[in-house]
């Protein structure tokens, strides 16, 4: 990343805008049903702490999981703009669904599926359509712009779920995906230069049902995991064995210096399943301790507990810039394996801070929000310094021939660790029957302790490899 100037704002391509106004307002609507989904599972539904994780966490794994099939249609098969079309009216025909759902899982689980593979979908085609004509000046510019959408979404939705009513909350992710669409058909004369070859080509009979299939397919699968929760790890857990055999068969195939640099990918692909473990704790472990025992007031002014989900993308906003230019700066006196080392200390430094701070406890088992913001900061700070490092590693390393497949895996990655998140988190949930606020916060503090101490060893091995890594990453370049 390199360093932002104001004025670069205002400063860009209408094409630009456009796309980051798609981001924008998919994040209010994907991120919006996201930060309050859990809390309707409990609140509304009536599902157990432990049933409401996990279901959520097959939701995610399923938004995750079929993010490669987005990326092969917009490459591959009918172009990144129709993609795009395509999936954002999936999408919000999913959140209609939710609208009227009535709490009735006849239409939930449709509407919770649909939104997912409509999520994975879209989920990369707006950045390839920037790929080919920006730097990363641009794209940083771009992800900032694109998290005031789910700040706000973060901050407005739950209100709304609070005073008013959750199909009105479900409606704004709805309202969100039809400005989505409205921007892609009335600005689409912005796009004319941007896309793939296939956005080129006209879309034959054949391909159209043969999508069609692949979509439909989908989202009867994700149907079937979300009724069959205890089967979804099982599916998961078989696809991502067979994608870690094929990874190996393939690698045996390479070079030697390919072979090695190959091998850094795989420890990434560790590393990001970690991170983004630690990541999905901020919708349902951290959410639920900050409704428990966080103090509401921030500056004497009360905020709804969910609405604290909003300080990962705030603190993205404000440290971006500063750690890009810090980045940039230091430039080869701080390798990439070096800045993944230290994002997974500050994400370790993350949940330590929480049992730090669970020892100032009021008499009500509260602590003050001061201490949430800060773990928010040394997470988000974290996120900078792994999720969009490690992306870049992989576009780097991995050999042209092998790039869709390791793709494939970085997703399937981020999938295997949503459900491996949802079961940390479940580890949180107090005994039954039990309402002191004092074991409640002490079984909080364990277990932010343990991901706190387990992420420190993990990082300390990373720091002790960086050097090796780094060494693997730069030789034989050719």
């Amino acid at each position: 990343m390199v360093s932002i100037a104001t004025q670069d704002l205002f400063n860009q391509s209408r094409s630009f805008y456009l796309v980051s106004i798609l981001e924008l307002w998919q994040r209010f609507s994907y991120y919006g049903l996201q930060c309050i989904l859990p809390l309707y599972f409990v609140w509304q539904l009536e599902l157990t702490l432990a049933d409401a994780f996990r279901l959520f966490s097959i939701y995610v794994a399923l938004a995750f999981g079929f993010i490669s099939v987005g990326r092969w249609l917009g490459e591959q098969v009918i172009g990144i703009k129709r993609t795009l079309l395509l999936s954002s009216l999936i999408m919000m025909a999913g959140y209609v669904l939710l609208v009227f759902s009535n709490r009735q899982n006849e239409l939930f689980y449709p509407g919770l599926a649909t939104i997912a593979i409509g999520h994975g979908l879209f989920k990369t085609n707006p950045a390839s359509l920037l790929s080919g004509i920006y730097n990363r000046t641009r794209f940083t510019l771009y992800h900032i712009l694109a998290c005031l959408g789910s700040i706000t979404a973060v901050l407005l939705t739950p209100w709304i779920a609070h005073h008013y009513d959750w199909n009105i909350a479900f409606s704004l992710s709805v309202f969100g995906m039809f400005l989505v669409i409205i921007h892609l058909i009335f600005g689409k004369h912005y796009l004319d230069k941007q896309g793939t070859l296939a956005d080129q080509q006209p879309v034959s009979l054949k391909i159209g049902l043969l999508v069609t299939t692949i979509i439909a397919v989908a989202i009867v699968f994700g149907i079937a995991m979300l009724r069959n929760q205890k089967v979804a790890p099982w599916v998961l857990a078989i696809l991502v064995i067979a994608c870690i055999i094929l990874y190996w068969k393939d690698i045996t195939r390479l070079k030697p210096e390919m072979r090695r640099k190959m091998g850094v990918i795989f420890i990434l692909l560790f590393i990001v399943f970690v991170f983004f473990t630690l990541y999905l704790q901020i919708p349902t472990s951290l959410n639920f301790f900050a409704i428990n025992h966080v103090s509401h007031l921030v500056f004497n002014i009360s905020f709804l507990p969910e609405q604290f989900q909003a300080l990962n993308p705030i603190w993205i906003i404000i440290t971006a810039p500063m750690l890009a230019a810090l980045y940039n700066r230091l430039g080869s006196y701080l390798p990439i394996p070096h800045k993944l080392a230290i994002g997974m200390v500050l994400c370790s430094a993350s949940f330590l801070v929480l049992p730090w701070g669970a020892a100032f406890s009021d008499s009500s088992g509260f602590i003050s929000a001061n201490w949430l913001i800060l773990s928010y900061a040394l997470h988000s700070i974290g996120h900078l310094s792994i999720s969009a490092l490690g992306l870049i590693v992989v576009n780097r390393m991995v050999p042209s021939e092998l790039k869709n497949f390791i793709t494939t895996m970085w997703f399937f990655t981020f999938a295997a660790a949503a459900l491996t998140a949802g079961k940390i988190a479940s580890k949180t949930i107090p005994p039954l029957n039990s309402d002191s606020p004092y074991i409640s916060l002490a079984l909080y503090s364990e277990w932010f302790m343990t991901i706190g101490i387990v992420t420190a060893i993990i990082a300390v091995l990373m720091v002790i490899s960086a050097p090796l890594i780094h060494r693997m990453m730069q030789s034989n370049q050719d």
